[in-house]
């Protein structure tokens, strides 16, 4: 597989277009004819920021004020410090990246962002550590209350057993205000930030490093490949192709519905309005190289996708450089926003952070 292709964009029919021109002499926008025109294709990416190269792997979040957040590593691979950039309209331009000021003495590997409820915005990520041939990573994280303007003081997660596979790459799930579901690579489990402290989560599976969501229904998918997480590698646990609970993480049931994981795994996202959207990353024919970017719709808490109306937001015709790490949110009730990377050096401007914003009806999200 070398290249996708998108299907070609719908006519508008002259019939139509005369009842528009009347409605318009008259004063009249008939919602339908308003649907009808919303945009139904993904817009071009937008550069976020330059980058060098390694882990840049970004995060994405929407304030509850409405601004986007976007955080990510400029030099990968151990980088000192994690950008931010913000953007006020849905995406359309962003601010210049400056570093979180509170991070220090830190080699960074990257990790996520999440808005709680209340509207606090938490952003994770790992120190590397190293002490003669011992290496482990320790998971840390910091809060703001004001739209990511300002930062508490880092918080460091305590634990007796660190390894160098304790960090996390997706938001983590709130149970409450104290109660975080954080999917470490090494082990899933609950956080206690009053007591600073850990506890098993649900039936104590590691689901991986994989994300984590809640439906409107209160039921948990979870984005594991296999029912337990080998770590770093060994036996694996049965192919499940994702999980899904109804009862908080006491049991799970197999969805067999979610693509191949891959290097840089996919991203779950809870809508509004109740669906599911699933990025995935598509990749080529007999080689691990990442082509494309796609999004689709599940209205069944993750049991079918659906795959007739799935559509591609990136795709380079080449592979893309450095796996991307894609991460979607919701703009607003109509858009959806993704933030990703690529490293190609021969793209205009070099490697950068990019963010594309997709309609939901694109994607049949909204009754029309």
């Amino acid at each position: 597989m070398h290249s996708v292709s998108q299907s070609a964009s719908r006519r508008f029919p002259i019939h139509l277009r005369i009842f528009c021109s009347l409605c318009l002499i008259f004063g009249i926008v008939p919602l339908q004819i308003k649907a009808e025109n919303a945009p139904t294709a993904p817009g071009t990416p937008i550069r976020v920021g330059s980058v060098v190269g390694g882990h840049i792997h970004p995060a994405l979040c929407r304030a509850t004020n409405g601004d986007l957040l976007a955080v990510y590593n400029k030099n990968g691979g151990g980088g000192k410090e994690l950008l931010l950039a913000r953007s006020t309209d849905g995406g359309l331009t962003w601010s210049a990246s400056h570093p979180i000021p509170t991070i220090k003495a830190c080699s960074i590997y990257p990790g996520s962002l999440t808005t709680l409820k209340n509207g606090e915005i938490v952003l994770h990520w790992s120190c590397y550590r190293v002490e003669g041939t011992r290496r482990w990573r320790v998971p840390q994280f910091c809060t703001s209350k004001d739209h990511g303007v300002t930062w508490s003081p880092v918080t460091e997660i305590r634990l007796d057993d660190y390894t160098n596979y304790t960090c996390l790459r997706h938001p983590i799930l709130e149970l409450d205000a104290n109660h975080w579901v954080c999917p470490f690579y090494d082990r899933t489990v609950i956080y206690n930030r009053s007591k600073n402290t850990i506890a098993p989560f649900g039936d104590g599976r590691n689901h991986g490093m994989v994300p984590l969501v809640r439906t409107n229904q209160n039921t948990l998918i979870s984005g594991a490949p296999q029912s337990h997480a080998p770590v770093p590698s060994g036996k694996p646990g049965k192919m499940v192709y994702g999980l899904c609970s109804s009862d908080q993480g006491q049991s799970w049931q197999a969805l067999q519905s979610l693509p191949y994981f891959g290097v840089a795994g996919y991203d779950l996202t809870t809508l509004k309005q109740g669906p599911v959207v699933l990025t995935s990353i598509l990749y080529g024919v007999g080689r691990d190289d990442e082509w494309a970017y796609e999004l689709q719709l599940s209205h069944d808490a993750g049991q079918t996708w659906d795959k007739d109306h799935a559509i591609i937001i990136y795709n380079p015709g080449r592979p893309i450089k450095g796996r991307g790490w894609p991460r979607t949110v919701q703009i607003d009730d109509n858009t959806l926003g993704t933030l990703f990377y690529d490293l190609d050096p021969k793209q205009t401007g070099g490697p950068g952070i990019f963010f594309v914003r997709t309609p939901l009806n694109a994607l049949q999200a909204i009754e029309r």
